[in-house]
C-alpha cells in the first residue's frame, strides 16, 4: 500500500481529539499497586452508592437470557419510562445512553454543512458528534461565572442553524438555565431551529426555578434527553432515553441502530426506575454531600461554582500536582485544564468518601 490513511480518511474526523473519560479504578490498580478497596473514583459522575440491590437481582434474573439479542423496541422499558414520566409511548425512544440519544437527533436534522450550536465548557462529546455529520460546530461561551448568556444564543442564530443544544444541568460547571431564561429563549428562537436539551443530571436540581425544555415539546421542535447512567446507578449498562413528539420519535426510530440496548439494561432500567427509596437516598447522599463539600472547600481557600449536579467544579493551586498526589493516595478527581491550568471537577461522592478526600487535600495544600 502506497497511500497513508491520512490522505483517505474524511477531512472532519481529523477535527476530532477523542473523547477522554475519567481514569478508570483499573487503571490505578496498575500505575500504584493498589487494591480496588482502597480506591476512591470521583471522576466521572456516578452514583457513589452503588447500583440498587433491586437492579442487581434484575440482572441476575435475565442473565441467562444472554444469548438472544433483545426485544429491540424495548417494550417494557419503554412502558415504565412513559408510566413514570407520563408520557405516551410513542414520545420516548432508548438510546445507549443519552449520547446515543442526541447522535439521532443531529442525524435526523443536520445536514453536512449546516450549523449545531452548544455552549461550552461543555460536554465535549458535542463537538464530536457535529464532525461527525459533517456539521459546523458553533460555540457560545459561558459567561464568567459559568452561567449562561442566552441571549448570546439568539444572536448567533443564522440561516444555517439547525440545532441548538443545551446542557441543562451543565456538565462540567453545574450550572443551569432557569425558568425565566429558558422561557425568554423560546419566546424568540425561530420554529424550523430544533432544540435539544441534555438533562442527564435533572434528577439532582432542587430548585423550582429550572428552566426544563419540556413545557416546550409540542409548540417547538424539541428532544429532550434523559439518562439512567447517573442517579439511577446504572452508567455501566449505558442505557438513556429521549423524549419529543412522537413525529420526531418516528423519524429518529427510522437510524435507531438495532437490538442498540441490551436485556440487562432493559431489566435494569425497570427495576431502577421502580426504585424509590434508592432514589431518595442517593438525591439526599448528593445534597448532604454538597453542603460538606462547600464548606471543606470554604475552609481550604478552595473557589468553586455552585452546582446542581452531582460534581463541583473547583480551582485547586498547583491541580496537576494535586491530581497526581491524590491518585497516589488512591482518590481519582477529573482535571479540566481546558477551562484553565487549574480547574478541576470532583464528583461528590459517599460520607466517608468526602471526607477521605478533604483529609488529603487538608495534608496537599
Amino acid at each position: 500500500m502506497n497511500n497513508k490513511i491520512e490522505d483517505i480518511v474524511r477531512q472532519d474526523i481529523k477535527k476530532i481529539a477523542p473523547y477522554v473519560p475519567g481514569k478508570p479504578i483499573e487503571e490505578l490498580q496498575r500505575a500504584y499497586g493498589l487494591g480496588i478497596e482502597k480506591i476512591v473514583k470521583l471522576a466521572s459522575n456516578e452514583n457513589p452508592l452503588g447500583p440498587s440491590h433491586r437492579v442487581v437481582e434484575a440482572i441476575k434474573r435475565c442473565a441467562d437470557k444472554v444469548s438472544r439479542y433483545p426485544e429491540g423496541s424495548g417494550y417494557y422499558l419503554k412502558n415504565k419510562i412513559a408510566e413514570v414520566f407520563n408520557k405516551p409511548t410513542e414520545e420516548i425512544i432508548l438510546g445507549s445512553g443519552s449520547s446515543e440519544i442526541i447522535s439521532m437527533g443531529m442525524e435526523v436534522f443536520i445536514n453536512p454543512g449546516e450549523e449545531v450550536m452548544y455552549p461550552t465548557p461543555s460536554f465535549q462529546i458535542y463537538e464530536i458528534l457535529a464532525y461527525k455529520i459533517g456539521a459546523i460546530p458553533v460555540e457560545i461561551p459561558l459567561k464568567k461565572d459559568f452561567s449562561y448568556d442566552m441571549n448570546m444564543f439568539l444572536e448567533r442564530i443564522t440561516s444555517k442553524t439547525k440545532v441548538i443544544i443545551l446542557c441543562n444541568p451543565n456538565n462540567p460547571t453545574g450550572t443551569i438555565i432557569y425558568k425565566k431564561q429558558m422561557d425568554e429563549f423560546m419566546r424568540q428562537v425561530p420554529d424550523d431551529v430544533v432544540i435539544i436539551s441534555d438533562e442527564a443530571y435533572r434528577e439532582y436540581v432542587d430548585t423550582d426555578d429550572f428552566g426544563t425544555a419540556e413545557p416546550y415539546l409540542y409548540s417547538k421542535n424539541i428532544i429532550i434527553t434523559r439518562t439512567l447512567s447517573k442517579i439511577y446507578g446504572l452508567a455501566g449498562l449505558r442505557i438513556g432515553f429521549g423524549i419529543a413528539r412522537k413525529e420526531i420519535i418516528g423519524f429518529m426510530e427510522r437510524i435507531r441502530p438495532p437490538f442498540n440496548t441490551t436485556i440487562p439494561a432493559q431489566e435494569a432500567g425497570i427495576a431502577a426506575l421502580d426504585d424509590k427509596e434508592y432514589i431518595n437516598r442517593s438525591f439526599e447522599n448528593n445534597i448532604k454531600g454538597r453542603v460538606y463539600l462547600y464548606s471543606a472547600f470554604d475552609s481550604l481557600g478552595i473557589d468553586y461554582i455552585p452546582t446542581y449536579a452531582n460534581f463541583i467544579l473547583c480551582r485547586i493551586p498547583n491541580a496537576t500536582e494535586v491530581i497526581k498526589e491524590l491518585e497516589k493516595r488512591g482518590i481519582i478527581i477529573r482535571d479540566m485544564f481546558g477551562i484553565g491550568p487549574e480547574y478541576v471537577r470532583i464528583s461528590i461522592g459517599t460520607e466517608e468518601e468526602n471526607l477521605l478526600l478533604v483529609q488529603n487535600l487538608k495534608e496537599l495544600l
